[in-house]
């Protein structure tokens, strides 16, 4: 099933498929990618569909204010920065997490990457979740599509449905950076540059 992020009803009907464990397709500010509520389901169907195991999936939230959800440790001054002036946007950022959280949610080092992204349609969809997994809607190790006609169609025939946005033109991965520690690491520079600020 084809949907549109312009539909009135596609935040309603992508709310109410996420929360049966489903996985959908959808284009956002980054690369068009696979999304699945953030409970083991989500990240075993996840796992099936990407074809790969026990590594931890990007997760997408609201807004700054859902930080404490995932990360026991208020940001410090410099990290505060870089969040408020780049989220929303295309800013993964690696936080330590909170101890309490499932282990399917972080790394095996203890640690949790989150996104808040700059789409209004996945920013309302956002509003009725704690967060979203999100990666890529690639098989593991294969190059990102660029848009729904390069998915692995493996990937499309396990997929609930699929949301695009008619004018997305470019699709351009988050820059990635790790503040887990006691100093800022780029570990992937994408849409946002930050080697001149850090």
């Amino acid at each position: 099933m084809d949907l549109s992020w312009y539909s009135e009803d596609t935040v309603q009907f992508l709310t109410e498929i996420l929360k049966q464990e489903k996985v959908v397709v959808g284009d956002s500010d980054t690369v068009i990618g696979l999304l699945a509520n953030t409970t083991e389901s989500g990240f075993r169907a996840l796992d099936s569909i990407k074809k790969r195991e026990n590594k931890p999936y990007i997760i997408l939230i609201a807004s700054q204010e859902r930080l404490s959800d995932f990360v026991l440790v208020s940001p410090t001054l410099q990290i505060e920065k870089l969040l408020n002036q780049y989220w929303p946007g295309p800013l993964t950022v690696i936080f330590k997490a909170r101890p309490d959280l499932p282990d399917y949610m972080k790394s095996s080092e203890g640690t949790i990457a989150l996104r808040v992204p700059q789409h209004k349609g996945l920013l309302a969809l956002l509003s009725s979740f704690r967060g979203l997994f999100s990666t890529s809607a690639n098989l593991a190790g294969n190059p990102v599509p660029k848009n729904v006609t390069e998915i692995d169609q493996h990937i499309l025939d396990k997929v609930a449905c699929i949301v695009t946005d008619d004018k997305k033109e470019e699709t351009v991965p988050s820059t990635i950076i790790d503040c887990s520690g006691k100093t800022i690491k780029i570990i992937r520079e994408g849409a946002i540059k930050l080697k001149s600020v850090l």
